[in-house]
């Protein structure tokens, strides 16, 4: 006996039953009809969806091979307060905990240090980053005064901080839903269509050594802030590079850093197909399509100026990229500073809402005039207030790798835009009766047709834009 096979609506998800009056199958939830040519159209795409699997990102990285003390001259320094495990060499003096601030790290046993594949070296000595660190702070006027009287800006630390850089080939695909919206009226009503389309873009680029650092201790959203590096620079390791100054020992391993990467990459993916989506009021992404080749992890060390100092018991860490001299970090805010530009700002903008309703009013004032004034006043001191705020703190994660991604490198493969079914909404103007309406002015939503973008006018077959053929009046077949 054969199987009996169960169609869904592309509208609801509802089971389609054959119509052998309109030789269609219909809807019995919410009332649309299709032909068979074009349920069988959504099956082959879906099939395709299934067929091609979920994404795939695996990645190969070399064996690290472990540098001694006596070879390359290092030494240990512990941390009792984080518990870091840093290595300078021999004549290198290391005396404050660039994580912590804490001023007393102690010598320790070596325990060895992962040989790096790569290393950016310092082009950023430490007078030019004390100078940046200094001009961070400047203008900010919510910064306590004491906080840059009895900070140690000429503790800043260098620190070569273990990354994780991915390389790969991402191909794939992005499926997305979309909607055309278009709108008219008559003498008694307005209407409303909505035409949905099943919408797939598809290309492939490469990606260039995405940073993602190996350090529990290390703040990642103050890592990504300080991107970015610039990867050409890089050379093969030498001891002579690590000279005056501190290293980390990565603790986190090359697969447990892969989920940020995959993220990365996964997102600027997405965005790229997005980009290439037109011609939409509304677009929904639905799901992706992504499979890696010739994926690589490379271990790397990145130079980082760094400093922590404490303040009311708070800790704040800046750092400087020391490639680039990028700064970033977080200055504490002075809660009494913030509430008097606040005031300020609102007492200024109540002055000048004061003139302006006066005038506005034909010389007089009122309760509700007041209030209003009043009103966007205290806006505008918050807003003011805020913006100040915002300026203390330039630290953010990155979730995105465009920056990585390898120029011309960027290749757009298959476009599809399916048409799947219209909605249609009928609003009765003012002092007319929506005769023939459902619940809400919601008419049931009307056919559907398929085929590439290309070749189908706007929203289909039927209603104003579809095209010449059915016959059909403003909104298309009911």
């Amino acid at each position: 006996m054969g199987e009996v096979q169960n169609f869904k609506c592309p509208c609801c998800d509802a089971r389609l039953t054959f119509d052998g009056k309109s030789g269609e199958m219909s809807c019995e939830y919410c009332g649309a009809h299709f032909t068979m040519e074009q349920i069988k159209a959504l099956e082959e795409a879906q099939k395709e969806k299934e067929q091609n699997g979920a994404s795939q990102m695996n990645w190969d990285a070399n064996d690290q091979e472990l540098l001694g003390s006596e070879e390359n001259g290092f030494k240990g320094y512990g941390c009792p307060t984080c518990g870091a495990e840093l290595v300078a060499d021999e004549k290198t003096a290391a005396t404050e905990c660039p994580y912590c601030g804490n001023p007393a790290i102690i010598p320790q046993s070596f325990k060895g240090i992962y040989k790096p594949d790569l290393v950016i070296p310092f082009a950023i000595d430490k007078q030019k980053a004390v100078g940046s660190l200094k001009e961070f702070t400047k203008g900010k006027k919510l910064l306590p005064k004491s906080f840059t009287e009895n900070n140690r800006i000429e503790e800043i630390t260098g620190l070569y901080v273990p990354f994780w850089l991915y390389s790969a080939h991402a191909k794939g695909s992005v499926d997305f839903e979309g909607v055309k919206e278009k709108s008219w009226e008559d003498q008694n009503f307005r209407y409303v269509q909505k035409d949905y389309y099943d919408i797939t873009r598809s290309g492939e680029m490469d990606f260039t050594r995405i940073p993602v650092d190996a350090s529990t201790r290390m703040d990642d959203a103050l890592m990504d802030s300080i991107e970015p590096y610039d990867m050409t620079k890089a050379v093969s390791y030498d001891a002579a590079y690590f000279s005056g100054y501190l290293a980390d020992r990565y603790d986190v391993k090359e697969k447990e850093a892969q989920p940020r990467a995959n993220e990365r990459i996964t997102n600027t993916f997405r965005n790229t197909m997005r980009n290439a989506v037109g011609d939409y009021t509304e677009v929904k992404q639905k799901t992706e399509n992504i499979q890696l080749s010739s994926a690589k992890a490379e271990y790397a060390m990145l130079p980082v100026w760094m400093m922590t100092t404490k303040y009311e018991g708070n800790s704040y860490t800046f750092g400087i990229n020391g490639q680039s001299g990028r700064m970033v970090g977080s200055l504490p805010v002075d809660k009494g500073l913030y509430r008097k530009y606040l005031c300020i700002a609102a007492l200024i903008s109540m002055a000048v809402m004061q003139v302006l309703v006066y005038f506005m009013s034909g010389h007089s004032f009122s309760v509700q005039g007041e209030l209003i004034a009043l009103a966007v006043s205290v806006l505008i001191g918050f807003l003011y207030a805020g913006s100040l705020k915002s300026a203390m703190n330039n630290v953010a994660v990155k979730t995105a790798a465009a920056n990585y991604v390898r120029d011309n490198s960027l290749r757009m493969g298959r476009n599809q835009d399916l048409f799947k079914y219209s909605k249609k909404e009928r609003t009765a103007k003012s002092g007319q009766t929506g005769q023939g309406m459902s619940p809400g002015g919601n008419s049931r939503p009307t056919g559907m047709t398929s085929g590439a973008a290309q070749g189908i006018a706007p929203g289909g077959h039927g209603g104003p834009g579809h095209g010449p053929g059915n016959g059909a009046g403003p909104g298309g077949r009911r």
